[in-house]
């Protein structure tokens, strides 16, 4: 066989291959879109990996280490001078785990990575560094009452900790809410864009779902934006609260009716979990009670976990919401996850 036959045999062939998918030029342009595809969804698994580990920064300051050092400050107080109980026998609280520092790093590298959070990159960029400054005095300070080391140096050291903690505390915390404010514009845009595809897709049960958890940060937001505490709670506008209050429970009842109905749950695939049906029951109680404070200016009123309202002792309803809030966005992140 010679040289020339063998040339037009393998062109041949690469012809008939061709053929079957159609025209060089179709054939060109399918391979374009396919790239193209292809680092579509390469950007978009970034823009995800991206956008998931600011959210898990996002829950451990407002988690985790809110809690640690709320911990700390009801046993020490919040002053330059430490405050030491006479009867102290030690103190615990929330560990500081590797895996927690592991992903403030991991926060800290995607913010110089594509796609672009804008000011939000930058606030992790400076948040980053303090935060593990704050990570490496607590955990020195949780081994130093562990181990019970303040008993022989009668807190010398805890009282330098101490200190050192209120500063970088404050640091951290102001930080903090420069992140929060710039990654709120990223958060509120893609909350926006998931409800619509999810509605979209007819998704309904997990779009009331996620509109819970979007209602009831709502309620948040807007108190803090007010300056409204549970100090001067009843400054809040009742008419104003009355509407957000609508927005969630309506969403609260959907979902539970929707959640009831086997065939939509199996089609979008949705394990409805029990902490999270009881977490947004008593979201709406802890809401129903500031609803009827702010109707009836009385803040004596309190109904948590009994799904009525009764009156007397000392309240706290927003302290309270929050603290409901937060459970209801820790079990449905369960209950998403275990629905993938």
């Amino acid at each position: 066989m010679s040289k020339r036959l063998t040339i037009l045999s393998l062109g041949v062939a690469v012809c008939i291959s061709l053929s079957g998918c159609g025209s060089i030029g179709k054939i060109a342009e399918k391979v374009k879109e396919q790239t193209t595809q292809a680092k579509q969804e390469s950007n978009q698994a970034q823009d995800t990996a991206k956008y998931n580990t600011y959210i898990a920064l996002s829950n451990y300051l407002t988690q985790r280490l809110d809690k640690t050092f709320e911990m700390y400050f009801q046993e020490f107080g919040g002053e330059e001078e430490i405050r030491i109980r006479k009867n102290f026998t030690g103190f615990n609280t929330i560990p500081v785990l590797q895996g927690h520092k592991d992903d403030v790093d991991k926060a800290l590298a995607f913010a110089s990575k594509e796609p672009s959070y804008q000011a939000a990159d930058e606030s992790v960029k400076a948040l980053a560094p303090k935060l593990k400054e704050l990570m490496e005095t607590t955990g020195e300070m949780q081994t130093y009452y562990q181990n019970k080391a303040y008993a022989e140096d009668e807190f010398a050291k805890g009282k330098e900790l101490h200190k050192k903690l209120l500063v970088q505390f404050k640091t951290v915390s102001d930080l903090a809410d420069k992140f929060f404010g710039d990654f709120a514009v990223i958060t509120e845009q893609r909350k926006k864009e998931d409800l619509e595809e999810l509605k979209k897709s007819d998704q309904l049960v997990r779009y009331h779902a996620m509109s819970i958890v979007n209602r009831a940060q709502d309620i948040q937001k807007a108190f803090d934006k007010a300056g409204v505490t549970d100090d001067n709670v009843l400054d809040f506008d009742a008419n104003q609260y009355a509407e957000l209050y609508k927005l969630l429970t309506e969403d609260i009842d959907k979902f539970t009716e929707l959640s009831k109905d086997k065939e939509r749950l199996k089609k979008e695939k949705v394990q409805i979990v029990p902490v999270f049906t009881d977490s947004i029951q008593r979201v709406k109680t802890a809401a129903t009670d500031l609803m009827e404070i702010l109707r009836t200016k009385d803040t004596t009123i309190s109904s948590d976990m009994k799904g009525k309202v009764t009156t007397g002792g000392k309240n706290v309803p927003l302290k309270n919401f929050d603290k409901r809030v937060s459970a209801v966005v820790d079990s449905y992140n369960t209950m998403i996850g275990l629905s993938r």
